[in-house]
């Protein structure tokens, strides 16, 4: 069926004027059409065969390819008939060098269809569509990431807040400079407890445009630094960045959730990223599994342990014991030496690096959390064989569902 906006039209062989040698006219919204081609004011002719000629607007005409341009091309389309593999070769050939005048991608997307259309389990050129396999099945890839709550960004796939923390720009927006202050103010009146503090701390609660994030972000972090303010009041700054769910507040929840002290206003902060930010959290604590300072792995790995994820079983193995190095300077006294040569005095010497092992317990409970049938202790070898035949086994059982 021809594109609704294409004029069919039959034309007398005497209304002809002199045709062109031309093959291939490619169609803006897709598709080609081939014959000997004329070319008029405001359309294209492409004479069909001796009796049907196709009139098509000049607007729709993506460009008229000259048969001899496509010589090579057609020889290859022969070759490759009905056979998946060379198809997909000639998909790879069509967007190699200039072996086809234009945009290339469209005759490669073309063969590539092609070839699966032959072969539903040509997995290069599925691949070259944009499908993963999931479950014995094809799926296109931003059908997955969607599925994973990925968004598009700028051709990258990136968690909401992620986009969020890039797009956010608080620090030109004057409302969100004009509640840095306001938020100060209403602070300073509930700790003077005076007659007006039950209706600042009221107004604080009751705070919910998104620009005041920023304001609220400041107060949490200071008041862990300075020790200034009661825990309740803490927690209700959680609450109040649970509650916005931007940029700020999930970065100021993900780091509370790694150098707050104080348990309970932690786990107030895992469970607002619990309800969103969790991607960002997870993102954030991984790295810190490979820190040189061991109190930092098993602070990530209690992080962690909000959100377990059976797909990092190794990454968790791979810091269940870990290394870390220390240096020790040369020493600056003086020490006395007598040999067969005779004696003298020295001072200093050089530079001692030591290597510890450590047990991580925060990491073989997280281990234990994704895996409660079973308990290696710290023997991570035997973590990652049991992982390791645990998915080979998977992938048994999804061969024979195939």
């Amino acid at each position: 069926m021809m594109v609704r906006s294409i004029c069919i039209a039959i034309i007398a062989e005497c209304c002809l004027t002199s045709f062109v040698s031309a093959d291939t006219v490619e169609l803006s919204g897709g598709g080609h059409l081939t014959g000997e081609v004329s070319r008029k004011p405001d359309s294209v002719i492409v004479r069909v065969d001796d009796e049907i000629q196709v009139a098509i607007p000049a607007s729709r005409v993506r460009r008229v390819v000259d048969s001899d341009q496509l010589a090579t091309y057609r020889q290859r389309v022969a070759l490759a008939g009905d056979d998946a593999e060379l198809q997909y070769q000639l998909a790879i050939w069509c967007v190699t060098s200039s072996n086809v005048p234009g945009d290339s991608r469209h005759y490669k997307i073309h063969h590539l269809r092609r070839a699966i259309a032959l072969d539903p389990e040509h997995a290069k050129a599925r691949a070259g569509l944009g499908f993963k396999k999931q479950n014995g099945k094809w799926i296109q890839t931003s059908d997955l990431m969607r599925g994973r709550g990925m968004i598009s960004n700028a051709g990258r796939w990136e968690l909401p807040e992620s986009v969020a923390i890039e797009d956010y720009q608080d620090a030109s927006n004057v409302n969100a400079k004009k509640w840095i202050k306001e938020v100060k103010r209403l602070v300073m009146s509930v700790q003077k407890n005076t007659k007006k503090s039950p209706e600042a701390l009221a107004t604080l609660l009751a705070i919910d445009d998104p620009l005041a994030s920023g304001a609220i972000a400041e107060q949490f972090d200071d008041s862990r630094e300075r020790g200034n303010q009661s825990r309740e009041m803490r927690l209700m700054w959680v609450k109040l960045l649970g509650k916005f769910r931007d940029s700020v507040s999930v970065q100021t929840l993900v780091k509370a959730g790694l150098v707050e002290d104080d348990e309970v206003i932690r786990e107030a902060a895992f469970e607002q990223l619990l309800k969103y930010g969790a991607g960002s959290a997870v993102a954030t604590y991984v790295p810190y599994l490979q820190q040189n300072d061991n109190h930092l792995v098993n602070r990530a790995a209690r992080a962690l342990s909000w959100f377990p994820d059976p797909e990092l079983a190794l990454v968790y193995v791979d810091a269940l014991v870990t290394s870390h190095k220390s240096e020790q300077a040369p020493s600056s006294a003086i020490n006395a030496g007598f040999g067969d040569v005779g004696g003298g005095l020295q001072t200093g010497g050089t530079k001692r690096v030591y290597v510890q092992q450590r047990n991580n317990p925060a990491v073989l409970a997280l281990l234990r959390e994704i895996e409660p049938e079973v308990d290696y202790g710290y023997d991570d070898q035997a973590w990652r064989e049991h992982f390791a035949s645990k998915r080979a086994s998977f992938s048994g059982d999804l061969r024979r569902d195939l």
